[in-house]
């Protein structure tokens, strides 16, 4: 059996630990988000990260970001990235020669304290350096935190009590004697776990639609007190403030990358999920009166090995965008494009399968204890969080076109992935030159829907070329290649020649290929232990029924007379084996 591109993470234990087992969705909201802080505290403590990890982003850090764990339970996956990359990362920037610092950074780093990050504000959303927060110098040299509207309160950072302190890094308009010297961040206690700071207001939002939840709330500060070492960075006005502004909020930029990889646990998992269901179920086959698995048909497995071919491919792609962010000689414009194309493409595909798997299980993958419905839920917020995928497609969509900025070059420059994207950034190129200017209102309704696509040819391009020079197996790779192609069927037929029945074929032949060892890749997928869905296996899914409520008494399954005995079960491997043959008649 081939080895496993996954790596195994130091959280596997704790996955299958009672603290990560318990089944939290019959928990009320408050208990579910207690235990989510719990289980945070727990990952901090299993990584024992440093500050260097952080700012350097090195594979330790990455090791993290990657962790399956944090798709188990996304909550404490969008606590420990703001606490981490944002919280801990902005005040590491600005930690050199002060004590005070060092020392919060060290109670972020154990988790004594949580750690949030408020940058944007409920009126102004993405457009974040138009934010009205003011912290204001006072004549005894401390600062004044103020609120001015109700449309600059603090949207979504979970800010309110839980049990454990809470800091923030607070992004506020920088204001000496009424000149505005620029959006800076302040370091703000936020609450003592049980009670709120004087003068700081959190809103408890009602929870997300279909994802885990996690205590976000609508902030607001009325007249805080702050000493006068809260300002992290220069008292100065800036030069130039907009390229303050965007040095200042970089870990932004980090956390692009990072929101991406978390997609790699959700694909890793749903594929896992949606594979052993469908091996063990069965369905008796009409013609011949056999059982076989649901797993033995194209609609099924198609899917799946498209699922299991993407997040091998893509978790090259991750090894490869995470040196290349990592690369402090390239420019940060440029780091920020990497981390983009990878953010798009992968949430993308971790969104589109959690759909497409979750209704490979009927009924089942509508329940939030089998995992799928609710990863896809989660990876819409990923999406959106620390960069919105379609509004940082636009903007780096748009640098690109103008010259301002070039993907990296392809070691495999005769491959469709990239012919493709050469032709797209040369005929979107030519339509902006056509244009009067590029900032024309006929040519951003004509560019704008096409950015996304542009980001995302030239991820599946970077993802190919990762995955070969990382040395995946040919089949894995052509799998890939087919369900990429088949998501742009009209351009593979005008310039490739590939008619859109055969693209089909193509993906049909790649997925029979691989469906002989599906249960040989689910293995290699590596996740087992962060799978909590009961419908994987008989044992999980009694285990299940048992705790379920039960009204009225309980009786023995009495089986009938009349009752057709169930078919032996042949081994799984010899199942797939059969059923293959029968494909290819």
């Amino acid at each position: 059996m081939a080895t496993s591109p996954f790596q195994t993470h130091p959280t596997q234990a704790l996955a299958q630990s009672p603290l990560f087992r318990l089944q939290s969705e019959g928990l009320s909201q408050t208990e579910r988000v207690r235990l989510s802080y719990k289980r945070a505290k727990a990952v901090v403590h299993a990584y024992n990260l440093t500050a260097e990890d952080i700012i350097n982003v090195s594979p330790r850090y990455w090791e993290f970001h990657t962790d399956p764990i944090l798709s188990q339970d996304i909550s404490v996956a969008t606590l420990l990235t703001i606490h981490y990359n944002l919280c801990s990362g902005t005040i590491a920037m600005f930690a050199a020669g002060r004590p005070e610092l060092r020392r919060v950074l060290q109670q972020l780093l154990s988790f004594e304290v949580s750690g949030q990050y408020c940058l944007t504000e409920i009126g102004h959303g993405l457009n974040a350096i138009q934010l009205e927060t003011t912290a204001t110098l006072l004549p005894d040299g401390d600062y004044e935190l103020n609120t001015p509207s109700p449309a600059a309160a603090k949207f979504m950072p979970p800010m309110t009590p839980c049990g454990i302190p809470c800091v923030a890094v607070i992004m506020a308009r920088h204001m000496v004697n009424g000149e505005d010297r620029g959006v800076k961040p302040f370091l703000v206690p936020i609450h003592d776990g049980q009670q709120m700071h004087d003068g700081i207001v959190s809103r408890l939002l009602t929870p997300r639609g279909g994802s885990r939840p996690i205590n976000h709330a609508l902030t607001s500060f009325h007249h805080v007190r702050l000493s006068r070492n809260a300002l992290l960075g220069e008292e100065g006005k800036p030069a130039q403030p907009r390229d303050a502004f965007f040095r200042n909020i970089s870990r932004v930029i980090s956390g692009t990358l990072s929101m991406g990889a978390l997609g790699l646990g959700t694909m890793r998992i749903g594929a896992y999920v949606a594979g052993r269901y469908s091996l063990r179920r069965n369905v008796v086959d009409a013609s011949s009166g056999i059982s076989r698995p649901i797993a033995s048909f194209s609609t099924q497995y198609t899917p799946i090995l498209t699922t299991i071919a993407q997040v091998m491919v893509f978790n090259a792609f991750a090894d490869a965008s995470r040196a290349r962010f990592a690369d402090k000689t390239l420019s940060l414009p440029v780091r920020h494009f990497t981390a983009a194309v990878f953010k798009t493409v992968v949430t993308k595909h971790s969104k589109d399968s959690m759909l497409a798997l979750g209704d490979r299980l009927g009924a089942q993958g509508l329940f939030e204890i089998n995992q799928l419905s609710v990863l896809h839920g989660d990876m819409r917020g990923a999406a959106i969080a620390e960069g919105d995928i379609l509004v940082i497609s636009i903007r780096f969509a748009v640098d690109l076109l103008l010259g301002r900025i070039k993907p990296a070059a392809s070691a495999n420059p005769d491959s469709l992935l990239f012919r493709h994207e050469q032709s797209m950034i040369a005929h979107l190129s030519k339509v902006m030159r056509d244009a009067p200017s590029h900032r024309d209102a006929q040519l951003e309704s004509v560019l704008l829907p096409q950015c996304q696509g542009l980001l995302e040819a030239i991820g599946y391009r970077l993802a190919f070329d990762a995955a070969v020079t990382a040395g995946l197996p040919a089949d894995i790779i052509d799998m890939y290649v087919a369900s990429v192609v088949d998501l742009n069927p009209g351009w593979y037929s005008e310039n490739a020649g590939i008619s859109c029945w055969d693209q089909k074929m193509q993906l049909l032949a790649a997925a029979k290929t691989l469906y002989p060892r599906l249960d040989e890749l689910l293995t290699q997928l590596n996740v087992e232990s962060y799978v909590t869905a009961p419908i994987v296996s008989d044992h999980a899914w009694d285990a299940y029924v048992e705790s379920l409520d039960v009204y009225g008494v309980p009786q023995p399954y009495t089986p009938t007379v009349e009752q057709r005995p169930a078919p032996v079960e042949e081994p799984v491997r010899q199942q797939l084996e059969r059923h293959h043959v029968r494909a290819h008649l």
